[in-house]
């Protein structure tokens, strides 16, 4: 198109067609009226129609970004709190993950829940989210409330595009079918993992060694929440255990985890419990509760030494959200 452009003036100068004595742009000022300057005229057409070109490709360009801008402005701006090892906001956390959205994450002190006070109300439970400004409390609410985005539907339905996907919808990602796994990640895997992790004091203890990478409390605030919290999840561990009748939480475990391998997994055939190249919201609820005790033995039994499908699947999982 440039080249066309000057061309066309090109010819109308040689023509002597008639012209202003000024030319003036932003980029450059022209004088094509002297005698002297009679030669240059052709060459200073080219260069005047060149720089108006420029300038309105550098308009387009600029219009370009500030849409883009405007469009990433318009995520949801997320303040998620929460606990390090809580199954709930880990399964939160891996849909904010999988959406590829910017978030604060503040972690609540179990013991005096100080983080919460007094904003939240009488609710004080975590996860509790701010999204825009607005409360939102548990990990279903929020997860609704974040799905409710048009700019997440547009990001998620990239995703399953880009993952030459031709199945896989917003409303597939959410069904029934999807529901049935949040609801054995939320109802039974996430209460066996309190007792794998909490079955002695000292492995309780162990669980709450996050704590020393909590860069906002004191020591002395570490050092009480490591001991007290591990007492008292030990004792929340063994209230599961009877209320569930569970006499070896490790194989109660081996058997849930044996359920999504054999109905989600179909053993091995397929990638996801979704049954298609892209997880859904099933799939990063298990992960999520899963994710939830990363580092601890617990995770290590779940995952790295059970192997087969559940690790494969897992490290899937793990490249899609993290």
């Amino acid at each position: 198109m440039v080249s066309g452009v000057s061309r066309r003036l090109a010819v109308a100068a040689s023509r002597n067609l008639p012209t202003r004595s000024t030319r003036t742009s932003a980029f450059v000022t022209t004088s094509v009226a002297s005698p002297s300057a009679s030669s240059l005229a052709p060459l200073s057409l080219i260069a005047n129609a060149d720089s108006v070109i420029n300038l309105n490709q550098h308009k387009i360009q600029t219009t370009f970004e500030a849409r883009f801008s405007t469009a990433a402005s318009t995520q949801p701006d997320i303040k998620l709190y929460q606990y390090h090892i809580c199954p709930f906001c880990n399964i939160t956390k891996s849909l904010l993950g999988y959406a590829k959205l910017d978030y604060e994450s503040v972690e609540v002190n179990p013991l005096t829940k100080s983080e919460l006070k007094p904003w939240s109300g009488e609710y004080k439970k975590v996860p509790i989210a701010i999204i825009d400004g607005k409360q939102v409390n548990g990990s279903e609410q929020i997860i609704e409330n974040v799905l409710n985005s048009t700019q997440v539907h547009k990001i998620l339905e990239g995703r399953f595009s880009g993952e030459d996907n031709d199945t896989m919808t917003m409303q597939q990602f959410q069904s029934d079918h999807a529901q049935k796994w949040i609801r054995f990640a939320s109802d039974d895997l996430a209460a066996l993992l309190y007792p794998n992790i909490c079955g002695t004091v000292n492995d309780s203890y162990d669980a709450f060694g996050y704590v020393k990478n909590v860069e906002s409390w004191s020591a002395l605030q570490k050092i009480s929440i490591q001991s007290l919290g591990a007492l008292a999840m030990y004792f929340a561990a063994s209230r599961v255990k009877s209320k569930r009748n569970i006499t070896d939480e490790k194989e109660a475990l081996k058997n849930a985890l044996d359920t999504y391998e054999s109905e989600g997994l179909q053993n091995g055939k397929q990638l996801y419990s979704s049954g298609c190249s892209s997880p859904d919201l099933g799939d990063l609820a298990v992960f999520g509760v899963l994710y939830s005790v990363r580092g601890l033995a617990a995770h290590d039994a779940a995952v790295r030494l059970r192997g087969g499908p559940i690790q494969d699947w897992y490290n899937r999982m793990s490249d899609q959200v993290l």
